[in-house]
């Protein structure tokens, strides 16, 4: 009986990089000036038997091969992969974030995934073979294209806000799709908010899977031969509404519904399409009673928000709060004063926005002013120095949307009628069109 090789471990990338350059100097390449301060690139070399942990912050690996390695208890802030292959590795406890250069051509072949984030930024052109994934989330990856799982087996996973579109319409492609699920199990997994009509789902099997405020139609579905198991997929009422008819067949095969019915006649008639936008609302703390005023007012219209005070869960970094919010909401509503623009908290939610909405091409900013602040600051007056650009790019982005003025309500003695005019105009501009 033959002993396994034992595996070389590679703890964060500063032990990577000072691995190569001792033993493979001409593996390592020259990234983009301002790439996350270092400027560190891993390019056509194979590892194999190897064991990643730790922080792998900032570094990319370009035309890289990976055989039987490890990947566990990873943070991969700004960890790019572009035209990498994977065989036979593990991936586990591990988080890859800020992809903000696009993971890209990606070919993962028996790999084995379990407690695997994905989330904030762009992926294109990753093929899953003969894989495994277990409580794995796709999240917050805008735009994200041909993502192909083939023979997979896919358990109590979440795919989430991998698209948008603009008015919930999708061109089809069918040679370069979103999303492809063929010949794969589906177990306990989650789609939502996401628009499938340019996705497929073909020979798969759904079981105890559902689908929430979603967009699917018949073609999403297509089944060529008799399948092992059958499907028990949900649907919430709001992508019964707000997708085409399915058909008797479909409903049947996926959503075990076996009589033929109207049911989106049905459900019509026991509740309505989602007619407003989400919301995440950013605004300083000292501004907080007017927040919550703003709050419990698109409550009470039934438009959900996310506010930091009322929503925020405790135990979790604060940034990936921020992040993760913005990122899982429609619009972010900044409440812009001179706290809140000078408060390093509302300027990361404002980069956050802006890079979400660079990505998405559609209007994420919805500000309101509760002073003359926006339009008084001079980018020379920004502080600190070193995020003076940075800053004054999400100042300039906020201008050019037209800002409702709501100073006259940031003090006592308002007229209540005269706030709620005002207040019509934020709940007309947050209305989706049909």
């Amino acid at each position: 009986m033959t002993k396994e090789k034992p595996k070389t471990i590679i703890n964060g990338a500063d032990s990577l990089m000072k691995f190569l350059k001792k033993n493979f100097p001409k593996s390592i390449g020259v990234s983009k000036k301002g790439f996350y301060e270092k400027e560190r690139r891993v390019v056509r070399k194979t590892f194999r038997d190897f064991s990643f942990t730790g922080n792998f912050h900032g570094i990319e690996f370009r035309s890289v091969k990976f055989i039987n390695c490890d990947f566990d208890g990873i943070w991969g802030f700004f960890c790019i992969f572009q035209n990498c292959e994977f065989k036979d590795c593990g991936f586990r406890n591990s988080r890859f974030s800020h992809l903000e250069m696009d993971w890209n051509g990606l070919y993962f072949e028996k790999c084995y995934f379990r407690n695997v984030e994905l989330d904030e930024g762009s992926v294109f052109n990753l093929t899953y073979d003969s894989c495994t994934l277990m409580t794995c989330s796709f999240g917050g990856l805008f735009p994200s294209e041909n993502i192909l799982f083939y023979d997979c087996d896919i358990d109590d996973s979440h795919f989430m806000t991998l698209q948008y579109y603009k008015d919930n319409k999708v061109e089809r492609d069918d040679e370069f799709i979103d999303m492809l699920f063929q010949d794969c199990r589906i177990d306990s997994s989650n789609f939502h908010r996401l628009n499938l009509r340019n996705s497929r789902f073909v020979n798969s099997i759904l079981y105890r899977s559902g689908f929430i405020d979603c967009f699917v139609d018949n073609e999403c579905f297509i089944v060529t031969k008799k399948l092992k198991y059958e499907s028990y997929a949900t649907m919430d009422f709001q992508t019964i509404l707000q997708s085409d008819e399915l058909s008797d067949e479909i409903l049947s095969s996926y959503f075990n519904i076996k009589n033929k019915v109207n049911l989106k006649a049905i459900v019509s008639g026991m509740t309505t399409q989602k007619t407003f936008s989400t919301v995440f609302i950013s605004y300083s703390f000292k501004d907080s009673e007017f927040a919550k005023k703003i709050n419990d007012s698109l409550n009470n219209q039934g438009i959900r928000t996310f506010m930091w005070e009322k929503d925020a869960p405790g135990g979790k970094p604060l940034e990936d709060i921020m992040t993760s919010g913005i990122g899982a909401h429609d619009k972010l509503l900044f409440i812009a004063s001179e706290y809140s623009i000078r408060s390093k908290a509302c300027q990361f939610e404002l980069t956050t926005a802006r890079k979400k909405q660079e990505l998405s091409w559609s209007n994420v900013f919805f500000p309101i002013t509760i002073d003359d602040y926006l339009f008084k600051v001079k980018k020379n007056q920004i502080r600190p120095i070193e995020l003076a650009n940075e800053y004054w790019e999400n100042i300039e982005e906020i201008k050019r949307v037209n800002a409702l003025d709501f100073s006259p309500f940031n003090k006592k003695g308002y007229n209540e009628d005269d706030f709620q005019k005002m207040f019509q105009k934020i709940v007309d501009g947050l209305k989706i069109e049909p």
